[in-house]
């Protein structure tokens, strides 16, 4: 027979758990997964199964096909047109790491400079004439045998206005390179120090664009009841969070800043299209920072392992990066599922000159593109640039996403500006399908680069939400080891009675969570109060005979 104490302890910690079982504080855990990304349409644990979903078959798509494993980019020449070299070069750590006293410790292999080099054989863009003369083999095997030439070989075209990135890495005149992205992962390579953090500040500062005399926009015809008691709770606390990690960001570079100054997140002044821009390059800044804490290289050992001191660092105690992250997966899945069509329709081939590998190709793309549609409504571009200043304001967020691509210019480790090229053209193409493709109206021509990007961002973004999950895992398990927190709803369910069925009900309800239709939400909601009120009354009743 248990003690009244702890059934009453049972009963409200039942009652006033998170869904999500959080044991941290409110700084750092301030959602639970069935609350609804702000921004989105949908919630994080909808994004969480649906990515166990899409990652396999992202995964299979990059890494199995020729199309999607080799990009071609002008990586080495090209100038960093914000700064001078010089001093870009004199920031980057593969230098500075080397006056470090224990540098000279550590094998040359394991250093930063040796670390952020490409790896693997690289083949330059062939002219038109090789094109024509050798189509079956453009690249005359410099990549190795076995490389599918006509799924990689980017064909020269014009440029489109509706551009989110700079194509610069197309037409005859480029020095672009074809670059295996297999032997090039993104983790970690020591590059840190002023100049990544001069890169960085020089992407947030694109974030201020021009005062509208629309401040609200995109918010015709947009209800924003909350979805649940807790939802505008939510959406204060994003908003908080949001801005003072604005805050502080410009506090490193301006210690003086005042507390009340101007951030760019403040939500009486602020447009859905604006916040979607700091969304996107919030999102994309916290994924990259997942997946070099993720396959992070301890360099006493030599050994590529999971760092949580990283991940707690850099995220973990930033809850709206992580926010901005799933908010990222949301409207890239959206762009994927809305491109399904065009890229599977007879238009386009991948493999011109191999039958097979197109085919191969086209059913990887099919099986992405099937999974990322399986959750209809994730995300509403069409809320955005609806008023009278659309047209402008959409030029102005293109410019200012265009700006983005040429700061990779200046980042001073190859593998950093690799993939930091990839993942900023990745999101431009993704902003491209989102904005640009319309409904009986023919739609911009896609280039291969763009579609590789975009579809290697989804990897690189599948890969961060799954390591995410891990890093909390690891977390809970640890502060569960160190020190005693408040039981899982896994142990209530052996602690309390196992006759009391509402109470194991109840448990499950807000474990489990709705799903996310409006009518399930309500349902779930009015049965737990119901049942609420119910476990409450029996515990009264049963008070008396536990004394």
């Amino acid at each position: 027979m248990k003690s009244a104490s702890k059934l009453f302890y049972l009963s409200v910690f039942a009652l006033l758990a998170t869904s999500g079982s959080c044991s941290d504080s409110a700084d750092t855990c301030p959602f639970s997964p069935n609350a609804i990304i702000d921004d989105g349409c949908v919630s994080y644990a909808t994004l969480d199964r649906l990515n166990s979903k899409v990652k396999p078959a992202v995964d299979e798509l990059v890494r199995t096909t020729d199309f999607f494993s080799y990009y071609r980019m002008n990586l080495f020449h090209k100038t960093c047109p914000f700064w001078s070299d010089e001093d870009g070069m004199c920031g980057n750590i593969a230098c500075a790491v080397e006056t470090l006293d224990n540098e000279e410790d550590i094998p040359e292999i394991w250093r930063a400079s040796e670390l952020g080099k490409l790896e693997g054989p690289l083949a330059k863009h062939p002219g038109k004439k090789m094109q024509k003369q050798n189509p079956q083999r453009p690249l005359q095997g410099k990549l190795g045998e076995g490389v599918g030439e006509s799924c990689v070989v980017e064909y020269d075209d014009e440029c489109d206005d509706r551009d989110y990135c700079i194509p610069e890495d197309e037409g005859t005149t480029s020095n672009g390179d074809y670059i295996n992205l297999l032997h090039n992962p993104e983790r970690f390579t020591g590059y840190s120090g002023q100049s990544a953090k001069q890169v960085w500040d020089a992407i947030y500062l694109e974030n201020c664009f021009k005062k509208s005399s629309f401040p609200k926009s995109a918010d015709l015809g947009v209800s924003h009841a909350p979805s649940e008691p807790a939802a505008l709770d939510f959406k204060h606390v994003l908003d908080s969070a949001g801005r003072q990690a604005q805050l502080e960001h410009q506090r490193q570079s301006f210690p003086d800043t005042p507390f009340v100054a101007n951030t760019g997140y403040e939500v009486e002044d602020e447009c859905l299209e604006k916040r979607v821009f700091y969304r996107v390059v919030s999102g994309m800044h916290a994924s990259i920072s997942t997946h070099l804490c993720w396959d992070y290289l301890n360099q006493s050992t030599g050994e590529w392992q999971p760092n949580l001191a990283c991940y707690e660092s850099r995220l973990h105690k930033f809850p709206d990066r992580i926010s901005n992250l799933y908010f990222n997966y949301a409207l890239v899945t959206r762009a994927i599922a809305k491109l399904g069509p065009y890229v599977l329709g007879p238009q386009y081939t991948f493999c011109a000159g191999d039958l097979l590998q197109d085919q191969d190709t086209r059913d990887k793309v099919a099986a992405v593109t099937k999974h990322a549609a399986s959750v209809p409504q994730i995300f509403d571009e069409g809320v955005m640039f609806v008023n009278g200043e659309g047209p402008s304001l959409k030029e102005d967020f293109r410019n200012r996403f265009r700006n983005i691509s040429r700061v990779m210019d200046c980042v001073g480790c190859d593998k950093c500006r690799l993939w930091g090229k990839i993942q900023t053209s990745g999101y431009g193409t993704a902003l491209k399908v989102l904005f640009e493709f319309h409904e009986h109206q023919k739609p911009p021509s896609l280039k291969r680069t763009e579609l590789v990007a975009l579809f290697n961002t989804y990897a690189r973004l599948s890969s961060s939400i799954a390591a995410n999950g891990k890093f909390r895992a690891m977390i809970e398990l640890r502060d569960k080891g160190s020190s005693e927190q408040p039981p899982t709803p896994e142990e209530i369910y052996q602690l309390i009675d196992e006759d009391d069925e509402d109470m194991n009900e109840f448990i499950r309800m807000r474990h489990l969570g709705p799903d996310d239709s409006l009518g399930d939400h309500v349902g779930n909601e009015i049965g737990r109060v119901m049942k609420a009120v119910k476990i409450v009354l029996k515990s009264w009743i049963r008070t008396p005979r536990m004394m």
